[in-house]
């Protein structure tokens, strides 16, 4: 009987080893790898972020985004990729936190983590930083938009650009419509709503 017992405890004991082995392999080869999550068409990843169609309210024709490499050497496309993994946060009038954001908020929230402090508001963002063309646009400069009603043209929207001439300008921003999201200015609504773009990152 004492030799059954201790069969028993030695097979136990194998098993409990192979489960911390051979599991815990397991769950580092997952925690190791990307992790993907999947919203609304989007595949948002801590390296890149892949868009299949845009929102149909807002942006009038499907576009692809461009994918942002892993090569996160520059505060813009630090920048970018931090407010890119804020993808899909709900929107929330005056929020500036992980638990919502309105646009200008947003904006506030995610430069604030890099050091650069702009007003909460649209109006006040509109008067951060140095204008330059929408064709000079670059990663991590600020888009100043109109209201809803592009014939209103005083400040209303912001977002900020995730990437790079010649491409049309793609940016993400936190929309009453979706939450956090990526649109594109090109062939949409938000050409005709477009102020100006802002530099705040050399």
């Amino acid at each position: 009987m004492k030799n059954v017992w201790i069969g028993f405890g030695v097979v136990l004991l194998c098993m409990v080893l192979y489960k911390a082995t051979f599991g815990s392999e397991e769950s580092f080869s997952q925690n190791t790898q990307t992790s993907t999550l999947t919203r609304n068409n989007y595949i948002l990843t801590a390296d890149s972020v892949v868009s299949e169609t845009l929102d149909a309210e807002e942006d009038s024709s499907p576009a692809q985004l461009d994918v942002l490499e892993g090569n996160y050497n520059g505060k813009a496309d630090s920048l970018v990729a931090y407010a890119l993994q804020r993808y899909g946060t709900q929107y929330v009038y005056g929020g500036a936190s992980e638990e919502g954001f309105d646009c200008s908020g947003f904006t506030t929230y995610v430069y604030s983590r890099f050091g650069i402090d702009i007003p909460h508001g649209s109006t006040l963002q509109s008067e951060v930083g140095q204008k330059v063309a929408l064709s000079a646009a670059k990663k991590g400069d600020l888009l100043i938009f109109t209201g809803t009603n592009p014939n209103d043209r005083t400040p209303g929207h912001v977002g900020i650009v995730i990437n790079n001439p010649p491409k049309g300008i793609q940016f993400v921003h936190s929309s009453s419509n979706g939450g956090v999201k990526v649109s594109e200015v090109k062939g949409t609504l938000y050409e005709k709503r477009f102020l100006e773009v802002r530099r705040l990152i050399d």
